[in-house]
């Protein structure tokens, strides 16, 4: 019996640190990712906009399928239901494929110079984030729940680690040589990101629980709209900070490259100070979430917030914008990590991919008008009509945070 227990005993430990390397093998997929996004992310909208497109329709394809856009919110409870059910691995491979199939589309829309072939390919880009919830879960699983505002810190933090330098070097390819390469080498990180996990991944979900019939699915997106009561402050508050955000920040480079004639080496160069300062900030809230909990730094986060915001409609020129993207840097690091531990806290490891996609689900939903409502706002009041409007929504979502959001109830 004594010789039993210790084996169980070391398997556990075993586990345990097999476990707590997915966090490893996750950051080093989230540093692939970062340098790829972050390249790509400061050439996106000046492209849109050279291929002929309005305002009005660069928000239109940020509400399809941009950050906080409607297939982005579609895709990610479905998302977090199949990685509850075969596995987090599985569903993580299959949006780096997705991923890959959304650029080969974007260069086409390039070679022949049409907008409107961006469409498909922003809905297949909104469809790669699939393992956000899975990828979520996958960490929480993986360490112990006093940990998980560092280990969720440790993953977000060589994604931004990685637009330190990313951005500028994607503005200066496209600056030398135009879009095309940009998106050719997101096409290779995105391959290697794919390997990387395949390879090295270590399913976490121990229970799988049954896959029932396809009508099981859609009893499951209901459920968007029947929140669990606990949770309901929680909901509500991160709806409005979705929405606030995506009337003013998501088109942010669109704007500034139309409005102010920014180039995409100088929104590169605002999008390296960004990662710079959420980078360097990144670990150490992370442990200071653990230590204080997550409340105090979602109020935090949307306190900078109304600087930068504010920032954006007193301020016109490069310098200043420079400054106010390394202050953003902090709306990111101290809203994210907080955000994933207080909800991760809040529900069972079963339900984890679940409520992360639920909730992403309902960000989405109420979000995603939000690009193109701004794009509508520019075109009738200029630049300063959407900032305005995005800083009226930072107010009322910290107003929102104050009254509503609990911290998590689940114990060590």
């Amino acid at each position: 019996m004594g010789r039993s227990g210790g084996r169980s005993k070391f398997t556990r430990i075993e586990r345990s640190l097999a476990l707590k390397g997915n966090v490893r093998v996750v950051a080093a997929t989230a540093f692939l990712a970062g340098l790829y996004s972050s390249m790509m992310g400061v050439i996106w909208q000046p492209f849109v906009l050279s291929l002929g497109a309005s305002m009005s329709t660069l928000g239109f394809l940020e509400s399809l399928g941009g950050e906080g856009g409607l297939v982005r919110a579609l895709i990610q409870l479905p998302g977090g239901w199949f990685s509850d059910r075969v596995g987090r691995k599985p569903v993580i491979i299959l949006s780096g494929l997705m991923g890959i199939s959304a650029i080969s589309l974007f260069v086409l829309a390039g070679l022949v110079r049409d907008w409107r072939l961006l469409v498909p390919g922003v809905i297949l880009i909104g469809m790669s984030v699939v393992a956000r919830p899975g990828e979520a879960a996958l960490i929480a699983d993986s360490v112990h729940p006093n940990e998980r505002g560092t280990a969720f810190s440790r993953y977000i933090f060589p994604y931004v680690a990685a637009g330190m330098f990313g951005p500028a070097l994607g503005g200066l390819m496209a600056n030398r040589w135009g879009y095309l390469p940009v998106f050719l080498t997101r096409v290779a990180l995105e391959g290697l990101r794919v390997l990387v996990a395949a390879c090295f991944l270590r399913e976490t979900l121990r229970r799988q629980l049954p896959l029932l019939r396809p009508t099981a699915l859609v009893t499951g997106i209901g459920r968007i709209v029947r929140l669990p009561r606990k949770l309901w402050g929680l909901y509500i508050a991160m709806t409005m900070d979705a929405f606030a955000w995506g009337l003013g920040a998501t088109i942010l480079f669109g704007l500034l490259s139309k409005s102010y004639h920014f180039t995409a080496l100088q929104l590169g160069v605002m999008s390296s100070v960004f990662s710079i300062s959420c980078a360097l900030s990144q670990l150490p809230i992370g442990k200071l979430i653990d230590r204080f909990g997550c409340k105090s730094f979602l109020l935090l986060s949307e306190l900078i917030g109304l600087f930068v915001v504010g920032g954006w409609f007193l301020f016109t020129n490069f310098k200043a914008f420079v400054l106010l993207h390394g202050l953003r840097g902090l709306v990111f690091s101290t809203f994210l990590p907080a955000y994933l531990a207080l909800l991760s806290g809040s529900v069972s490891e079963e339900e984890r991919g679940e409520a992360v996609g639920q909730l992403s689900a309902l960000r989405g939903l109420i979000g995603f008008p939000a690009p193109y409502i701004g794009g509508r706002l520019y075109d009738l009041g200029g630049f300063k009509a959407p900032v305005l409007a995005n800083f009226l929504g930072v107010v009322a979502t910290l107003i929102l945070i104050l009254l509503l959001v609990r911290e998590p109830t689940e114990k060590a």
